[in-house]
């Protein structure tokens, strides 16, 4: 249905609703549906010296005719970020832009406060729990030794598409 909508008639809707009022309840449910609880571990080198990057956030890509309604959570949560970042309110910068955009936070912390409180109800609860605990090894400093280290990785893998059905 929406296929035979322009670009411009779908971002225009949104643009027509603004502001764009979130609720706990329905931020868990898009998160339930639509959001990636991500942890990169990756070797690097910064300044000649390498040394291993630990990452973790939460990830909800939407198309960039939806690109208020990401906005709209980091209004939400108070943090975060869009990628790619462009002026969001030029409605041929969006268009012109990649055709999936993303909003990112890696404040863990007020991730984990709502979705605490408001659980998730899927499968994707359990990825939650996996990106939890591998935030809590990092803090510990798991990663500082081999079996930690291999730890994370086991748990990262099982994570997403790699829980299998």
């Amino acid at each position: 249905m929406n296929s035979l909508r322009s670009f411009e008639e779908r971002w225009n809707y949104l643009e027509s609703r603004q502001p764009i009022k979130l609720n706990n309840e329905w931020v868990q449910a898009f998160i339930d549906g639509e959001g990636s609880f991500q942890f990169g571990i990756t070797n690097t080198v910064n300044r000649g010296k390498p040394y291993l990057a630990l990452s973790h956030t939460l990830e909800i890509a939407q198309s960039n005719h939806d690109i208020l309604l990401l906005n709209a959570f980091i209004q939400f949560f108070g943090c975060g970020y869009l990628k790619p970042k462009y002026d969001i309110n030029d409605l041929n910068a969006t268009k012109n832009s990649r055709i999936v955009n993303r909003f990112i936070i890696n404040q863990y912390s007020v991730v984990t406060e709502l979705l605490d409180k408001y659980p998730l109800i899927t499968r994707k609860h359990l990825d939650y729990l996996d990106w939890k605990k591998l935030i809590q090894l990092k803090t510990e400093g798991a990663h500082k030794t081999p079996e930690g280290l291999q730890k994370m990785k086991d748990i990262k893998t099982f994570m997403n598409k790699g829980r299998g059905e």
